[in-house]
């Protein structure tokens, strides 16, 4: 529950992607649609009694608590449970409605007229239905009810899979599997690579992206994942080196590696009769994290890749889409483990390019401590998350 101060703050800060304002006039359906947004959102409040513009005109209505658990059992699904409570702001008697961050994500309203459900989302201040066929699969996805990864790619054919990379896989990490000829098309469903859909056999999201051939990206421009050495501290100084990598994940991890390796510094110090040598950064680290991108990544965004950004005094690597549902940057720290693609996860777990689950950041910390660098930076913006790693020596 919301102190005064609390509330005061909220209405000057205005409305944003986890604040609403409305006026008790509202109609039912108009309430229904602000609490299903924030809820398929991240939680928030929703201030009865306070204009658009801020302003207290407090509620005149007496039966707002009753009628906000018929909002939520009768017009919204899967039925929710905000909090309601009433206090005196400038004078005037406003509601606070507490939305909680759904746990049965998609939440949406039934419209009988259409025969159709409506869902909605929280984009900044603004709520608006989704329609889009990307927009509904992200959706779909924060509920882990279905997992992008493994729906077909379009447009592509199991021919693009390369099969010598797939064989090389299991014989090093999955032994006891032998592919054949014979056997081709139902292992390949079995290790989840492909799928049968409009009665023919494509490449699954996670399948192009592990073994696909080539140039990934002309299929799926998701897999890019571009990397930038800048002569400086600043985004906007000089780019010194630019290059994208298009291919699968597995080569484009090993490119971006590389990269990394042409701008990690080795530096050494005598101790005694004794040489100690040592890097920028621990190598294992950078691997970590990248690789932890790679697989955490939310997919159904297309319009831009995983940027690794060195600068002369840290590595930003950032990855397209917030946290998964539930999942804070807190918990991350502590080694609560995730997965948003478990496919991807699996394969790179059984490949030793990854720690097991919910360790990589807990590790990471720890290998760049022991190389004398700060703990990792961990910043979730709206669409992305970005881990920095701090040169040794540097003060975070």
């Amino acid at each position: 529950m919301l102190h005064e101060q609390e509330v005061l703050k909220l209405i000057a800060g205005g409305e944003n992607s986890y604040v609403e304002f409305k006026e008790d006039t509202v109609d039912n359906k108009k309430l229904a649609k602000e609490i299903i947004a924030l809820s398929n959102h991240r939680g928030g409040y929703l201030l009865l009694g306070v204009d658009d513009a801020g302003k207290v005109s407090g509620i005149a209505r007496n039966d707002n608590e009753e009628r906000m658990v018929n909002i939520c059992s009768d017009l919204i699904k899967p039925v929710i449970n905000p909090a309601y409570y009433e206090m005196s702001i400038e004078g005037k008697r406003i509601g606070v409605v507490e939305i909680d961050n759904g746990c049965n994500k998609p939440y949406y309203m039934e419209d009988k007229a259409a025969k159709t459900n409506r869902y909605y989302m929280r984009y900044g201040s603004t709520t608006r239905e989704v329609k889009h066929r990307d927009e509904l699969q992200r959706l779909f996805q924060a509920s882990q009810n279905i997992h992008y990864e493994i729906i077909p790619a379009s447009y592509a054919k199991p021919e693009t899979l390369d099969e010598y990379e797939i064989k090389e896989y299991l014989k090093n990490n999955r032994s006891g599997i032998e592919l054949t000829e014979e056997n081709k098309l139902n292992l390949f469903q079995s290790l989840e690579l492909i799928t049968f859909a409009d009665n023919q056999y494509r490449p699954t999201i996670a399948g192009l992206l592990l073994f696909g051939k080539d140039r990934v990206t002309k299929y799926l421009p998701q897999a890019e994942i571009m990397c930038v050495k800048v002569s400086g501290t600043h985004i906007t100084d000089e780019k010194e080196n630019l290059k994208f990598f298009e291919r699968n994940v597995f080569d484009n991890f090993k490119d971006a590696v590389s990269f990394f390796y042409l701008y990690n510094r080795q530096s050494f110090v005598i101790e005694g009769v004794k040489r100690i040598d040592f890097y920028d950064y621990p190598e294992k680290a950078f691997r970590e994290i990248l690789a932890n991108a790679i697989i955490h990544r939310d997919y159904t965004i297309a319009g831009t890749g995983i940027t690794v950004w060195i600068y002369d005094d840290r590595i930003e690597i950032k990855s397209p889409g917030g946290l998964p549902n539930t999942i804070t940057v807190e918990k991350m720290k502590v080694g609560i483990k995730y997965h948003r693609n478990p496919v991807l996860a699996q394969y790179f777990f059984d490949a030793n390019m990854v720690e097991r689950a919910g360790q990589g950041i807990p590790k990471s910390n720890r290998w760049l401590k022991e190389n004398g660098n700060p703990a990792l930076g961990i910043k979730e913006g709206e669409h992305e998350v970005v881990v920095t790693m701090y040169k040794r020596g540097k003060i975070a």
